[in-house]
C-alpha cells in the first residue's frame, strides 16, 4: 500500500513550488443529511496582486473570511455574486477594494446537498457534489474546497498541497485523492505534492493490485488482473508515442450516478490519478472465457480517461480552447490506442459512425471561439476528434504525435487558438500544411466528410 502511495505522490506539478497553495483544516460530512461544514486555512497563496478571486461551490454559505491575524474581513460576492463554472466568486476587501496579495486566508463555510436515492437528478457530472445514499463524491470541479482563480492568466489553481482532517458520520471508508483510503468515520489526509483533492466517502470496500487501487468495486482476482493488463497496454502505447512516461499508479472508483441512466449508458471522469466510472461494473467488462474486455467499445472508453493523464494533468488546459484541449485530445488518443489494438478498421468504423451522427452539425470555427463553453459537448467529444484526425491525414501519424508532444511540453501558456497554431508550427508542421488544415477543416462548418 505504501508503494502505491509513493507513486500516487510522484506527480509532476506544472506550478512552481512558490506558487502552490496549501490547504489545512477540517471538513465534516453528515452522510444522512448531506451537510458539509468546512474550516480551512488557505496559505502560500500566489502573489497575484488584486487579480484573483476565491471560488466556492454555489451551495455553500460563507460564515466568515479571516486574515492572518484572525480578523474577520469584508468580502465581495455575497450580493449579486458572479459565477465561475460551478462556483461563486469572492474576494476579501481592504477599504472596499480587493485586498492585495493575501498570503493566508481562513475560510469557514457550510452547505447542505440533496441525497439522491429514488428521485434522481436530470444530470450528473464531475462538477456536482453527489450524495447517493451510499457514497458521497466531490471532485475539484465541484469546488468543494476554496480554489484561487488567477484572473490575468485565466486559470483556476485547483492543485494544492494539503493536510486536512475529514470526519464523516456513517462512513465506512474515506478517500482523498493524493493519499491512501482510510477506515471511517474520520481520518487525516496529507499530500506534499500538488494535486486536486477529490473526496470519495461512504460505505464501500477497497481492492488493490500491484499497479492500482480499486474503490467500491467487487472484482475477483482474474478480473483485476485482466483489467490491469489492459490499462498497462494503454499506458505503454501513450508513453511510447507521446515521449512522456506514464508511471503513476491509478485509483479506480465505481460510483452510482445521481442521474437515471438508460441501459448501456456509462460515464467516467478523471481527478488525476483517480479515474471514476458511473453506470458500469468494472468486473462486468471482463470476458469470463478469454483474458480480455468483452466489448471492444469499452477499450476506448477507458483509454479516453487514461489519456487525461496527458491532457488534463501534464497539460492543464485553460482559456478559450479549454474543452478542445481537454476532451477532444483525450478522445482522439483513445481512438489511436484502439486503432493500435484492433487495427485501422476500428478507426474507420469509429469515424463513419460518428460522421452519421454529425451529419447536420454546424461547427463554430475554433479561431472564432471567444468563450470556452461555445465548444459544446457534441463539439468537444465528437467533432473535435474529427479535426485532429483531419490534421493527422495532412501531416501523418508520426508528426501528429510530435505536435501533441509539443503542446504537452508547453508551460504556463493560454490554450487558445494562437497556442494551437503556434505549437503546430513549432513542432515542424509547415505553414502550407497548416493553411490547408485551416482552410479545409477549421473554417468548415462541417468537415466530417473529409475524414477517411
Amino acid at each position: 500500500m505504501r508503494k502505491i502511495a509513493f507513486f500516487i505522490l510522484s506527480l509532476i506539478s506544472g506550478i512552481a513550488s512558490a506558487q502552490i497553495p496549501h490547504l489545512n483544516g477540517q471538513v465534516d460530512i453528515d452522510m444522512k443529511t448531506g451537510q458539509i461544514t468546512c474550516d480551512f486555512t488557505l496559505s502560500k497563496i500566489p502573489n497575484l496582486g488584486k487579480d484573483y478571486q476565491i471560488v466556492l461551490n454555489k451551495g455553500f454559505n460563507i460564515k466568515a473570511i479571516k486574515d492572518v491575524d484572525n480578523n474577520t474581513l469584508k468580502y465581495s460576492g455575497f450580493y449579486g455574486g458572479a459565477m465561475r463554472g460551478e462556483g461563486l466568486t469572492y474576494a476579501p476587501l481592504f477599504k472596499d477594494s480587493t485586498m492585495v496579495n493575501p498570503k493566508r486566508l481562513h475560510i469557514l463555510y457550510t452547505g447542505a446537498f440533496p441525497i439522491y436515492t429514488d428521485t434522481l437528478n436530470f444530470i450528473d457530472f464531475k462538477g456536482l457534489i453527489a450524495f447517493n445514499g451510499k457514497t458521497m463524491r466531490a471532485a475539484d470541479q465541484s469546488k468543494w474546497y476554496p480554489i484561487i482563480y488567477d484572473i490575468k492568466n485565466d486559470r483556476l489553481i485547483e492543485q494544492v498541497t494539503f493536510n486536512i482532517q475529514v470526519s464523516a458520520k456513517g462512513a465506512k471508508t474515506i478517500f482523498v485523492n493524493g493519499d491512501l483510503p482510510q477506515s471511517g468515520p474520520a481520518g487525516r489526509f496529507k499530500s506534499d505534492i500538488a494535486i486536486a483533492p477529490m473526496l470519495f466517502v461512504g460505505d464501500y470496500g477497497v481492492q488493490k493490485t500491484d499497479g492500482a487501487l480499486f474503490l467500491n468495486t467487487n472484482m475477483n482476482q482474474r478480473q483485476l488482473s485482466v483489467f490491469e493488463q489492459n490499462i498497462a497496454e494503454m499506458k505503454a502505447y501513450f508513453s511510447k508515442n507521446l515521449k512522456i512516461p506514464y508511471n503513476t499508479k491509478n485509483v479506480f472508483i465505481e460510483h452510482e450516478p445521481v442521474e437515471k441512466f438508460n441501459k448501456g449508458r456509462s460515464w467516467g471522469f478523471v481527478a488525476f490519478p483517480t479515474i471514476a466510472f458511473a453506470g458500469i461494473k468494472l468486473g462486468d467488462m471482463i470476458d469470463n472465457q478469454k483474458p480480455q474486455l468483452k466489448d471492444s467499445t469499452d477499450y476506448p472508453f477507458i483509454a479516453h480517461e487514461i489519456g487525461h493523464y496527458y491532457f488534463g494533468n501534464v497539460l492543464q488546459p485553460n482559456s478559450t480552447l479549454f474543452w478542445f484541449f481537454l476532451e477532444s485530445t483525450a478522445e482522439y488518443l483513445s481512438v489511436k490506442a484502439s486503432e493500435e489494438k484492433f487495427g485501422k478498421i476500428f478507426a474507420t468504423k469509429y469515424f463513419q459512425d460518428r460522421g452519421k451522427q454529425l451529419k447536420n452539425f454546424k461547427a463554430k470555427p475554433l479561431n472564432t471561439i471567444i468563450d470556452m463553453n461555445d465548444i459544446s459537448g457534441t463539439y468537444r467529444y465528437s467533432y473535435g476528434p474529427f479535426l485532429l484526425r483531419g490534421l493527422e491525414q495532412i501531416i501523418g501519424e508520426k508528426q501528429m504525435f510530435k505536435f501533441l508532444n509539443t503542446c504537452l511540453m508547453a508551460k504556463a501558456e493560454a490554450t487558445d487558438y494562437s497556442f494551437f497554431k503556434r505549437n503546430a508550427l513549432k513542432s515542424g508542421i509547415s505553414p502550407k500544411q497548416w493553411d490547408t488544415f485551416e482552410k479545409d477543416f477549421i473554417l468548415s462548418e462541417n468537415a466530417v466528410s473529409l475524414v477517411k
